[in-house]
């Protein structure tokens, strides 16, 4: 297939079986006689594998990751470049120049087609089977396996749980109203509310993924009629709650939330300044760093005025992609079956970032918020990460324009108009 030049502008739902699922796959082959893990072991000569990606929360653990990994492969070195803001632009210009790295890091689902023409396929390396089969379908295209899904993250309402009961809150708010009414006693007790970090667009969107979830029904079904232009993305009713969401936050939230990053909405948090925040798995390791012994949990989010619709988003949705054309490619899957077999490599997950591996085998992390995720696998409401469905593009869109909405330029008429605008062009786009 010919290299398509990227465009810079403009799920299953996962079940408890995902912590315990068992798989096999065959002997990938990068070359003729042998799958591409299959070099010289004991080579000597220098090797860089370079990693590019976002999530800054785990700069920690891949330092720690790429110094355990050189202690047992001297000559390897791991160099890994993380990059939060605007990292699709800069991803995709990369691309576009041939500066691609070894490894890169997306989203999973409908971002196997953005990246298809520039990644290895995975399927038949023998470390794919230790990979649990729940956490394949969104690395999966055309029978091909076109990605390393990294963690299983879950989303909501973070919560502070001693702010909660010194406010004499003792049922957790399920609807919109609920929650205000929530809002209305930490704030009586001199606690913000909410802490948002709007000033991060991903954050908005996600805000956005999780109303939107709450549609329910045939995700894939619903997402090709947008995809195909049959109908507009506020032509789904759940869809409008994100304004009404927004509009809850800000009310009682921080001081300007525009200019409030992700380590600030974390610091406000951590500190019990603010009671709640809308964010995940990733940040228990950051709040812990400034405040070892808070009492958190996760809500069960309010999506609108329905109590039982209340629930987490979970889903692996955080991707490792590898350059096909990688001249390290047999050096990069020998890292990556280490990262499946070794204790260092099994734990880079779990222990370095507080999150649930996808690895089988790997501990059970030892944090609150993955510990809650288990619970409500098993037994409450959770969604897909539905931006897996979207069209190349609209995370970054979404959250802009929701930026816009904020700043209280645009009337929600107008931002609707501009969602439902953007999608469609992006979504023909990718046809």
């Amino acid at each position: 297939m010919a290299k398509r030049w990227i465009t810079v502008a403009a799920a299953a739902t996962l079940v408890p079986a995902l912590l315990t699922a068992c798989g096999s796959n065959g002997n990938n082959s990068a070359n003729e006689g042998g799958s591409a893990n299959n070099g010289n072991a004991n080579s000597t000569e220098p090797v860089e594998i370079t990693i590019l990606q976002y999530a800054p929360e785990m700069t920690d653990a891949i330092n720690k990751l790429a110094a355990d990994y050189k202690k047992e492969h001297p000559n390897v070195t791991i160099t890994a470049t993380i990059h939060q803001d605007d990292y699709p632009t800069l991803l995709k210009s990369r691309i576009n120049s041939g500066d691609i790295p070894d490894i890169f890091m997306t989203g999973a689902y409908n971002e196997n087609k953005t990246y298809q023409d520039y990644v290895y396929d995975l399927k038949d390396e023998p470390f794919m089977k230790n990979i649990v089969d729940t956490a394949l379908p969104g690395v999966t295209l055309d029978g091909k396996v076109l990605g390393f899904p990294l963690v299983l993250q879950a989303h909501s309402f973070v919560y502070n749980k001693k702010l909660f009961a010194d406010a004499g809150i003792t049922e957790m708010p399920k609807t919109f109203a609920e929650l205000e009414d929530a809002a209305k006693k930490l704030q009586a007790k001199g606690v913000i509310p909410f802490a948002n970090g709007y000033k991060e667009w991903w954050v908005l969107e996600q805000t956005f993924t999780q109303v939107l979830a709450s549609m329910g029904g045939d995700y894939a079904k619903t997402f090709d009629e947008l995809n195909a232009g049959d109908k507009k993305l506020f032509d789904i009713p759940a869809a409008s709650n994100v304004f009404k969401l927004i509009d809850l936050t800000t009310k009682y939230g921080n001081p300007k939330p525009l200019e409030t990053d992700l380590n600030s909405q974390v610091a406000l948090f951590a500190e019990g300044k603010a009671a709640m925040m809308h964010q995940g798995t990733w940040v228990e390791d950051a709040v812990r760093k400034l405040n070892p012994n808070i009492d958190m949990g996760f809500m069960a989010g309010p999506v609108g005025d329905d109590g039982s619709q209340a629930g987490l988003m979970v889903d692996s949705n955080i991707v490792w992609r590898v350059n096909k054309d990688s001249e390290n490619l047999k050096e990069v899957m020998k890292f990556l079956e280490w990262m499946t077999t070794s204790e260092a490599g099994k734990s880079f997950i779990p222990v370095g970032t507080k999150q649930i591996s996808t690895v089988k085998e790997a501990p059970f992390p030892d944090a609150q918020l993955s510990k809650e995720t288990q619970t409500f696998l098993e037994s409450g409401v959770t969604y897909p990460w539905v931006k897996g469905y979207w069209p190349d593009g609209f995370e970054q869109k979404a959250g802009e324009i929701l930026q816009k909405y904020i700043v209280g330029g645009a009337s929600i008429d107008d931002v609707k108009a501009e969602l439902n605008k953007t999608y469609a062009t992006l979504a023909e786009a990718a046809e």
